[in-house]
């Protein structure tokens, strides 16, 4: 796959930086929000975009919304910030950094549901754990899949984590192949999705490219290709993460560009 637009695009970004510190701040602030809104709301989370903002800004909630919704959005947000430690001290990605991103994310949370409303089952959650029962989904097409077994979980985890370590694929590449790495096992009972968006990120941070946000209106593409990905064809996964980082990029530099523009 060819990388060249988006390589091209993270030197023009690096010819700006460092940035000052007032633009860092807007800029992280304005992914934080957008990444915690998104990554939540594909995972069910009632808060709008609006919702969400106001929350992590000024801690403001809205009547009626779940606790648990809320609570979400701030273990998300604080997950960010812990991305931003890890790379700031150079931490290797490890099974423990993993689990340490899933604590975080149910931090306050035990439980979850499952099943359609009328016969809704509750479940436990052992946050930084990994899943002792077997879990599968329902896919587009109204396939059970199942994913890997519980027993089978801490060889995979191991072998995925070297993976990353071992790459040699260009960082968006193998950000994406991370993702549905961590994805395909499903480790944890729940959250699996959220955790894999916090890898995908670390990963392309640390190589110094931009977090990659999948938009609720890309839900159905997102999920599609990642159906795609079980069936041995990763192409179109990778495909969506690339444009999703360049969509990233462009955003930046125009940021940049007019903040530019404004002081002259």
């Amino acid at each position: 796959m060819d990388f060249y637009e988006i390589d091209k695009l993270k030197n023009e970004l690096d010819k700006f930086r460092p940035l000052s510190p007032e633009l860092m701040d807007a800029i992280a602030k304005k992914f934080k929000i957008e990444w915690t809104y998104n990554s939540n709301a594909l995972e069910g989370n009632t808060l709008t975009l609006q919702e969400t903002s106001f929350f992590l800004q000024h801690g403001l909630t809205s009547k009626g919304k779940p606790l648990k919704d809320y609570l979400e959005a701030q273990n998300h947000a604080e997950a960010i910030d812990r991305i931003k430690e890890i790379v700031k001290n150079n931490r290797p990605i490890t099974e423990g950094l993993i689990k340490e991103f899933h604590a975080l994310l149910f931090k306050g949370i035990d439980h979850f549901w499952v099943g359609p409303q009328e016969n809704r089952v509750k479940k436990n959650i052992t946050p930084g754990k990994y899943k002792t029962e077997p879990n599968y989904v329902v896919n587009l097409e109204g396939e059970i899949h199942y994913y890997c077994d519980p027993i089978k979980v801490p060889e995979e985890m191991e072998r995925l984590v070297e993976m990353i370590n071992k790459s040699k694929y260009h960082p968006v590449e193998l950000s994406a192949r991370a993702h549905y790495g961590l994805v395909a096992i499903h480790p944890f009972n729940d959250g699996n999705g959220r955790v894999a968006r916090l890898l995908m990120n670390l990963i392309l941070i640390k190589n110094g490219f931009l977090p990659v946000i999948i938009k609720t209106d890309k839900k159905e593409d997102y999920y599609a290709a990642l159906m795609k990905a079980d069936r041995g064809n990763i192409y179109d996964f990778i495909q969506l993460v690339a444009e999703e980082e360049k969509n990233s990029l462009y955003m930046v530099l125009d940021i940049i560009k007019k903040e530019k523009k404004a002081e002259l």
